[in-house]
C-alpha cells in the first residue's frame, strides 16, 4: 500500500529538522579521521583533557551517523565513546581500545 501524504511530509520534516540539529550542534563537521587520530592520542597519552575533547568530537560524529541513518557506525562510535570515558577515568582497555580503531574506520567508511 502507498504511504499517506501525511507520512511522507512528516518524514521529510523529521529529516530536515535532524539536519538542522546537526548543523547547529557544530558549525563544522568533524571527520572520522580527526576523531580516530584524537582517540589514538587519548589512548597513548592518557591525558584526561585530550580524552574529553575527543569524546565531544566522537559525540558529534555519532550524531551525524544518526542523521544519515548509519546505525552500525553509530554503534561503533558509541563503543568508542565508552572507551574514551573509561580512559579519561583511568579504567581504560588500553591496547584493546587501540586495536578496535581500524574496525571503526571500516564500519564508518564514508561518514
Amino acid at each position: 500500500s502507498k504511504p499517506s501524504s501525511y507520512c511522507v511530509i512528516a518524514r521529510l520534516v523529521t529529516v530536515a529538522a535532524l539536519l538542522l540539529l546537526v548543523k547547529s550542534v557544530g558549525a563544522q563537521t568533524i571527520s572520522l579521521q580527526v576523531v580516530i587520530g584524537a582517540a589514538q592520542r587519548c589512548f597513548q597519552t592518557l591525558d584526561p583533557r585530550v580524552c574529553e575533547l575527543t569524546l565531544d568530537q566522537a559525540e558529534q560524529l555519532q550524531r551525524q551517523a544518526v542523521v544519515l541513518e548509519v546505525y552500525p557506525c553509530q554503534t561503533l562510535l558509541l563503543g568508542l565513546q565508552a572507551d574514551l570515558i573509561m580512559e579519561r577515568d583511568r579504567h581504560g582497555r588500553g591496547a584493546q581500545a587501540v586495536e578496535d580503531l581500524p574496525l571503526i574506520i571500516r564500519g564508518c567508511a564514508g561518514l
